[in-house]
């Protein structure tokens, strides 16, 4: 689509754009903080107590 037929279909108000911001990083970096830190993580001494972990 042409720029001018954009600028066109947004003023009609055939559609709209809406802009976000994503917060991935900010969460990533979060998680990783809080893993190194054993915040809101289940350490697991064998792979069974993983199993029984996860399946909770």
């Amino acid at each position: 689509m042409l720029k001018s037929e954009d600028n066109f279909l947004l003023s009609l108000g055939v559609f709209k754009v809406e802009t976000y911001e994503s917060n991935t990083r900010k969460k990533t970096l979060k998680a990783i903080k809080d893993a190194k830190e054993k915040r809101n993580v289940t350490v697991c001494d064998t792979f069974e107590d993983y199993l029984k972990a996860v399946s909770e």
